[in-house]
């Protein structure tokens, strides 16, 4: 019965904090779609563009933008408001790899909601030229997002 007690305290310990934290972080992250057409029509849905960002596991400048590019809290921001943020793994998505594989990584794309290309930056983006970027492409579709 000692066991059983211990062992469910510990469990209890281990996992409620876990649970919470998860609440909290969804609250402060971006909610990534993979590249698919529901993601595109979410944006035609919510008439946002669509934020496109290649990487790879082998990436170190990926794994940077995902540790400190895509957690700052003004960039993160900008994406819930304004924009659909699709990840694709260049490895792993055969439709991306063939549309930018030759592009390179970090990749990250703006699209419109019909997957017409605005723009295309290639390497790390620091958290603020990301905000700029972000901004900057919002303001030079506004014509589209009419």
């Amino acid at each position: 019965m000692r066991t059983i007690i211990i062992s469910l305290l510990f469990h209890f310990i281990l996992f409620v904090p876990l649970a919470n934290a998860t609440d909290s972080a969804d609250k402060n992250s971006i909610h990534w779609y993979t590249w698919s057409d529901e993601a595109f029509q979410a944006a035609e849905k919510e008439n946002k563009l669509v934020l496109l960002d290649i990487g790879a596991e082998w990436c170190q400048f990926c794994a940077k933008m995902k540790a400190v590019t895509y957690k700052d809290p003004e960039v993160i921001k900008i994406i819930q408001d304004n924009y659909i943020a699709i990840y694709a793994d260049i490895d792993d998505s055969e439709d991306v790899n063939m549309l930018y594989g030759k592009f390179g990584v970090p990749g990250t794309i703006i699209l419109s909601p019909d997957r017409d290309e605005l723009t295309k930056r290639l390497g790390y983006i620091s958290p603020q030229q990301m905000q700029w970027h972000l901004l900057g492409n919002l303001q030079d579709a506004a014509d589209i997002l009419e």
